[in-house]
């Protein structure tokens, strides 16, 4: 997960630096532009959610196992769609970049 945050934070950086020297060519913003800042961002703040989800769930879900075992299998399955998050954050900003 740490390499998603990781990749999230180089992709906004990037983002950030393209703008301005595409901005210093063009007369402002243009659509190219806004789509790979949003796109950017929405891989970050997904990375981020799903890390903060992750490390709720799963500390959560081994407090939990360890009174109860039977719900070990429920836990799994709520870290694992913490874990979507990022995948949807990905498919959305492959989206986006795809109108580039």
């Amino acid at each position: 997960m740490k390499f998603v945050a990781l990749l999230s934070l180089l992709l906004l950086a990037g983002a950030l630096f393209v703008i301005p020297a595409h901005a210093q060519t063009t007369t402002g913003l243009d659509d190219k532009s806004v789509n790979y800042l949003s796109a950017a961002i929405v891989f970050a703040s997904s990375a981020f959610a799903a890390g903060w989800a992750i490390s709720k769930a799963g500390s959560a879900g081994l407090a939990g196992s360890a009174e109860r075992p039977e719900i070990r299998t429920t836990a799994i399955i709520i870290s694992a769609l913490g874990e979507a998050l990022a995948i949807y954050g990905i498919v959305v900003a492959l989206l986006i970049l795809g109108k580039v």
